[in-house]
């Protein structure tokens, strides 16, 4: 009775040491996978941590470049000027907000990225004006020299002078990149062909090209074309009011015409078909727009 007593209690010893080293197994797994947890979570949260400090750096670093591209456009224009200063005012206003970290970072790239937008087509915008500058200044100091050699036409030249000044604070004077003019005579068939020839021509023809102008107003312009013969006569053109002004003087044209200008390169002729008759020598052919000159060509009849 004694033996089967001691049996059992040496059982149930045996069971309650199974059951302790069962539950301290289950704590050791419970823990070692709380812990596997907590590491990858850590790792996830420090992935994200890089992640984010990484994006608001990128977005730090573009702001400041914009603002250091600010530093660097300069214009005369004072609407452009007003316009940069604001959009510079909402780069340093977004700066500081994604450095202070309150701002949403999808939020603030999307932001940066229309700002970056906006600052190129002012770069755009500059480069375009300087352009057209440099080659109104060129026209300037041309006509200029041309005028001085005019007699009596030291007023006029005054006048023209600081209207051409006028226009180049504007940048909105016509200009073009290629001009050829010469003489025609019409074929039995109708087909226009080129002469030399004084005696054989019937018409005179420019062709040119205006060059791109984003600053000048678009929409219709008239072109007037001044044909000087050899003995410095305007040549008449057909249509009775031949008169319009330019260089600040009133004055002949000896043709016109209409044409729609959209600030792009476009091709234009305009044809003189009048009367006179064309003589031996040099012909001077201009083309102007807006009371200033566009550009010149000339040619010989023989």
């Amino acid at each position: 009775m004694e033996q089967t007593n001691a049996s059992e209690k040496k059982n149930r010893s045996n069971t309650g040491l199974l059951l302790l080293v069962v539950l301290l197994l289950i704590s050791n797994v419970f823990q070692f996978i709380m812990y596997n947890q907590s590491e990858r979570h850590a790792k996830e949260t420090q992935a994200e941590v890089e992640r984010v400090t990484s994006e608001k750096e990128g977005v730090t670093e573009l702001l400041e470049k914009m603002l250091a591209s600010y530093d660097t456009l300069n214009t005369e224009n004072e609407q452009l000027t007003v316009e940069m200063e604001a959009q510079r005012e909402k780069i340093e206003s977004l700066l500081d907000q994604v450095k202070r970290g309150n701002y949403d970072l999808n939020k603030a790239k999307k932001e940066a990225e229309t700002l970056r937008r906006i600052m190129k087509g002012y770069v755009a915008t500059i480069d375009s004006l300087n352009q057209a500058n440099k080659q109104l200044t060129a026209d300037k100091i041309n006509l200029t020299q041309e005028l001085g050699e005019v007699k009596g036409q030291k007023d006029a030249l005054n006048s023209k002078a600081q209207e051409l000044e006028g226009k180049i604070a504007k940048g909105s004077v016509l200009h073009t990149t290629s001009i050829v003019a010469n003489a025609l005579f019409m074929r039995n068939n109708g087909k226009q062909v080129e002469t030399d020839r004084a005696k054989k021509a019937e018409m005179i023809k420019c062709c040119f090209t205006l060059g791109e102008n984003k600053v000048t107003t678009s929409g219709d312009k008239t072109l007037y074309m001044r044909v000087i013969s050899p003995d410095g006569k305007v040549l008449r053109a057909t249509e009775s009011d031949n008169r319009f002004k330019f260089n600040g003087v009133e004055g002949e044209f000896s043709a016109r015409r209409e044409i729609n200008y959209q600030n792009q390169a476009v091709d234009a002729c305009i044809f003189w078909t009048g009367t006179d008759e064309l003589r031996t020598g040099q012909y001077i052919v201009e083309v102007y727009e807006a009371g200033a000159l566009v550009s010149k060509s000339s040619f010989d009849l023989k």
